[in-house]
């Protein structure tokens, strides 16, 4: 081998060796994007179903505040009826009493006139 010869070859060992370092270094780089990226992803995912249980946990509870709700209207509507009952009910008993007052009216001014007509005799 001659001298021009090694020190190509030298040169180009280096120059490979340089590129060998350079590739490691940009593995290494990427090694660890990895485990940062793969580490995010663990946290997005660990979000993902702390959202989905909280979602599932206001979905539930929405569920219970509508049952709640409707148990609550039903009631509601028939307290409602009852109340709309008890006041017809109560018309129907007023309307009695009016038409016992004045009947009674009736009477009495009858009785009046009958008792103004003796005290004029």
């Amino acid at each position: 081998m001659s001298s021009p010869q090694f020190q190509e070859l030298q040169s180009t060992a280096s120059t490979h060796g340089d590129d060998l370092k350079n590739t490691r270094n940009e593995i290494a780089e990427l090694n660890r994007n990895i485990q940062r990226m793969k580490a995010d992803i663990d946290n997005v995912k660990k979000q993902i179903v702390n959202i989905q249980t909280a979602i599932a946990d206001a979905e539930q509870r929405g569920e219970m505040a509508v049952k709640d709700a409707r148990g609550k209207l039903t009631d509601l509507q028939h307290a409602l009826q009852g109340a709309k009952d008890e006041l017809a009910r109560l018309l129907r008993d007023y309307q009695e009493l009016m038409n016992v007052k004045l009947a009674l009216d009736v009477e009495i001014a009858t009785y009046r006139t009958l008792l103004e007509g003796e005290e004029c005799r």
